[in-house]
């Protein structure tokens, strides 16, 4: 072999050593990207998760909120009518005395 050969192999050897290196950087670097650019996603999907729990907490709160108020209001009429029929029974029972105290004892 020849002296050129000799060192065109060992200057071949020297570039694949570099190329080798290199492209172990290349790829470290290329992964540093990716888990960051991971960690990043997560976090968005985080933040747009919670975004999404919120608004929907928000439409829960809001749909009990009709809820509440309509069992209310309907509460609220039942017991209007309730008094109300107490009120005729009361007054009714009033007249049905009355009636039957004046038909005993006459208008004295």
């Amino acid at each position: 072999m020849s002296i050129k050969t000799i060192q065109y192999v060992k200057e071949a050897e020297e570039r694949a050593e570099k190329l080798e290196l290199d492209s172990q950087s290349k790829l470290e670097n290329i992964s540093v990207a990716a888990q960051t650019a991971i960690e990043e996603r997560k976090k968005q999907l985080s933040s747009e998760l919670n975004a999404y729990e919120r608004e929907q907490q928000k439409e829960y709160d809001q749909k009990i909120t009709v809820i509440k108020e309509k069992i209310d209001q309907e509460i609220a009429d039942e017991l209007n009518e309730m008094n109300r029929s107490i009120q005729l029974n009361q007054t009714d029972a009033v007249n049905d005395i009355v009636k039957e105290v004046i038909s005993r004892y006459g208008n004295s």
